[in-house]
C-alpha cells in the first residue's frame, strides 16, 4: 500500500468533505420537512449551505497549516495568493455575507438594483438571482427574465428594497379636470375610491409602520388617502397619493380608474380635462397692385375695327 505523504491533512480532508456533504443533505431535509413557509425553509438551507461551507473551509485551512512551521508565513503567502487570484470571488463572499448580516434583502422581497428591478428568487454565495419586472412591461409584472448579478456590486450601488420592514409603497393617480368642473365634487370621489380601495390593509399598514418606528427615526406619514390640486394651462389635475401593495401596484391603478370614471359619468358637473391648443385664424390682405382697376388696352395691330353701314356702301362703290 503507497504511504500517503500527509496521511493527516490527507485523510482529514477527505472527512471534513463527507461530513461537509452528509451535514449539508440532512439539514436540508429535515429543513424541508419541519413547519414554517416555503420562504423561510429556502432561506434557511441556503444559510445553512453557506455556515457549513465556511466551517470546512476554515478547518481544512487548519489541517494544511499544521505541516508549516511557521504558521505566520504560511497565512501571510495563502492570504495575498488568494486576494490577487481570487478578488472578485471573495469580494463576492463577503457581499453575501453582508446581505444577511446586514439585513439589505432576503428571498421573496423585490428590490430595484442598478436600474433592474424584481423579485429576489435566489441568494447564493457568489451570485443573486431575481425575476425582472418592467422593462418593455408597462407596469410592475414580470417579464419572465432573470436576472443574475455579483454579491459583490452591493457595495457599488445603492439597493432599492420595496418590501423590507414595510410592506407597502405609495403611488398617485392623476385625473385631469376642466376648469368648469366640480373641482371639489371630483376630489371627493377620489378621496372615497381610495379609502374604499386600501381598508381592508390600512390597519396592517399602521402596525407594521409602528413596528418600524421601534427601529428607525421616521418623520410622520399619512397612511390615508390624499388628494392634492395643481393648476396647469389646459385643466385643474388632481392627484391623490394612496398605499398600495408594490406587487399589486398595476391592478390597484386600474380598479381605481374604473370605479372613478363609472362615478364621474354620474355627475354631470364633472369634465375629463386634455391638452388644447387655441387657434386663431385672419383674413388675409390683398396687396394694392390686385385692388387697382385695370387700364384699357389699344387695339392690336391686324384688328378689324367695326364701320358704320354708309362706309361699307361707299366702300363697295368705289371698287
Amino acid at each position: 500500500m503507497t504511504h500517503l505523504p500527509y496521511p493527516i491533512a490527507t485523510v482529514g480532508t477527505a472527512i471534513v468533505l463527507a461530513a461537509a456533504f452528509v451535514i449539508d443533505r440532512i439539514g436540508s431535509a429535515i429543513i424541508r420537512r419541519g413547519a414554517g413557509k416555503p420562504q423561510d425553509k429556502y432561506i434557511r438551507r441556503g444559510n445553512l449551505g453557506v455556515l457549513t461551507t465556511l466551517a470546512a473551509a476554515v478547518i481544512l485551512i487548519l489541517l494544511w497549516a499544521r505541516l508549516f512551521q511557521n504558521k505566520g508565513t504560511f497565512f501571510g503567502l495563502l492570504g495575498a495568493g488568494i486576494a490577487l487570484a481570487l478578488r472578485e470571488p471573495l469580494l463576492s463572499i463577503a457581499g453575501r455575507l453582508s446581505i444577511w448580516a446586514g439585513h439589505m434583502y432576503r428571498v421573496g422581497d423585490r428590490i430595484e438594483f442598478q436600474q433592474m428591478a424584481g423579485d429576489v428568487i435566489g441568494i447564493g454565495i457568489f451570485y443573486t438571482r431575481m425575476l425582472e419586472i418592467g422593462n418593455w412591461i408597462h407596469g410592475d409584472q414580470a417579464t419572465g427574465r432573470i436576472v443574475q448579478f455579483p454579491n459583490s456590486s452591493v457595495y457599488q450601488h445603492a439597493v432599492y428594497n420595496y418590501t423590507l420592514n414595510f410592506s407597502y409603497i405609495w403611488d398617485e393617480l392623476l385625473l385631469p379636470v376642466t376648469y368648469a368642473s366640480d373641482v371639489a365634487a371630483a376630489a371627493e370621489i377620489l378621496v372615497k375610491t381610495g379609502e374604499e380601495y386600501t381598508r381592508d390593509f390600512l390597519e396592517s399598514a399602521r402596525g407594521e409602520l409602528e413596528r418600524l418606528r421601534a427601529d428607525y427615526l421616521l418623520p410622520d406619514l399619512n397612511l390615508e388617502p390624499t388628494v392634492f390640486t395643481r393648476v396647469t394651462s389646459n385643466f385643474v389635475e388632481l392627484s391623490m397619493r394612496y398605499l398600495v401593495d408594490p406587487r399589486k401596484r398595476r391592478a390597484a391603478n386600474s380598479w381605481l380608474y374604473a370605479r372613478i370614471f363609472d362615478r364621474v359619468r354620474e355627475n354631470a358637473n364633472i369634465g375629463i380635462g386634455s391638452d388644447t391648443m387655441e387657434l386663431t385664424l385672419h383674413e388675409a390682405k390683398q396687396p394694392e397692385s390686385a385692388q387697382r382697376k385695370p387700364t384699357p388696352q389699344p387695339a392690336l395691330d391686324g384688328e378689324r375695327t367695326r364701320l358704320s353701314p354708309e362706309s361699307d356702301i361707299r366702300a363697295e362703290t368705289e371698287r
